[in-house]
């Protein structure tokens, strides 16, 4: 429980992120994006914990939640990068 609180505190802090890196003018639109893609995990990946765990083990269903928690500490660690303002481009 102590690695599940300690890792649902580390992934609230995109937040931050979201208002750091968005331009200014378009923070709404990146909140919107990020909140639809978290929106739609939510529902997808309670299906498919309950089709691996259609038989009562729950064996199949930790080992991928194992995955998606490993490619997401992984993304943040090779994929982000420095943080910094994107610049938005002028529209004439």
């Amino acid at each position: 429980m102590c690695i599940a609180f300690f890792g649902n505190g580390f992934t609230s802090i995109t937040w931050v992120f979201v208002s750091l890196l968005a331009p200014k003018r378009l923070i709404g639109i990146a909140g919107g994006t990020f909140n639809f893609i978290g929106g739609t995990a939510s529902i997808i990946i309670p299906i498919v914990i309950g089709f691996l765990a259609k038989g009562g083990d729950f064996a199949p269903a930790l080992t991928f939640i194992t995955c998606i928690t490993f490619a997401g500490a992984l993304s943040y660690i090779f994929l982000v990068g420095k943080i910094e303002r994107v610049q938005a481009f002028r529209s004439f």
